[in-house]
């Protein structure tokens, strides 16, 4: 986002909050026709504002009972996104799949994105839009009896929050443990907040360092969701078990490799 230069931070959180729900809203019509691809943009866009307002969490800029709405739709969209992931990119990746199991995972990933269909076109959705609309038109993320940044200088709140991010991600760095699978989640999720907060605010530093980053930590949590998937397809095709623990094993083999590379480049360089 261009902040200009006398701006107000009240005035560039709404318009990032703007461009958030605009992503969100400008997906629906190709959610509804089955796109993957919308899917995907729909879910960033959620994942957007919630780095946002994790970022201003101690302001209280959006009541506990919209934000928490909102982690459940990014929570749907997210189930979906993990079925796409797995039958376009990770069965390939381990060599492809018998007739059966590809059957069957796409069946799961279409079930899917026939439940987030239902979801768009169903009363819960339309409410948290509506609430959403409303919290944003009438400015409520403003408290006037809080002393909060909103009427500070935007670049120098901006800097704030990039600096705050990129501590949390150093915190999250010292608190790495292999042999706890956690803490590189919450590595990941660290990473993916600050990058968000430097595509906010213009900050293009450290921009290919987090993206090295999201794509190690990426691949890894594909992995651990993959492992969970290949785990639920076993669990509905017994005849295809040989075939299903063969891919759980290459897929632990390859997880123990990339890791520790994942575990250095963390360490080294962010």
């Amino acid at each position: 986002m261009n902040i200009r230069r006398k701006a107000r931070f009240g005035e560039a959180f709404e318009a990032i909050v703007f461009d958030c729900l605009t992503q969100v809203r400008d997906n629906v019509a190709g959610v509804l026709a089955s796109d993957v691809e919308s899917l995907h943009q729909m879910r960033v866009g959620v994942r957007r504002l919630r780095a946002l307002l994790s970022g201003v969490q101690s302001w209280d800029a959006m009541p506990d009972g919209t934000a928490g709405k909102l982690r459940w739709l990014g929570q749907e969209f997210g189930r979906a996104r993990n079925w796409d992931v797995f039958v376009a990119s990770t069965l390939p990746a381990l060599g492809g799949a018998s007739q059966p199991v590809l059957s069957v995972a796409r069946e799961q990933a279409a079930q899917q994105h026939k439940h987030v269909r239902q979801l768009l076109e169903g009363p819960r959705y339309r409410s948290l839009m509506d609430e959403l609309a409303l919290w944003r038109g009438d400015r409520l993320w403003r408290d006037p009896a809080r002393i909060q940044p909103w009427d500070k200088d935007a670049r120098k709140v901006a800097r704030a929050l990039v600096r705050r991010a990129r501590v949390a991600v150093a915190k999250r760095v010292r608190q790495l443990d292999v042999r706890r699978p956690a803490s590189l989640h919450r590595l990941r999720i660290a990473v993916k907040k600050e990058r968000y907060m430097r595509e906010f605010f213009g900050v293009a530093a450290r921009s290919e360092v987090l993206s090295r980053a999201q794509d190690l930590l990426g691949k890894l949590n594909d992995g651990r969701i993959a492992r969970d998937l290949l785990q639920s397809l076993q669990d509905q095709l017994p005849a295809n078990a040989a075939e299903l623990s063969f891919m759980k094993g290459l897929l632990a083999g390859r997880q123990e490799h990339a890791l520790p590379e994942a575990i250095r480049f963390a360490r080294r360089r962010l």
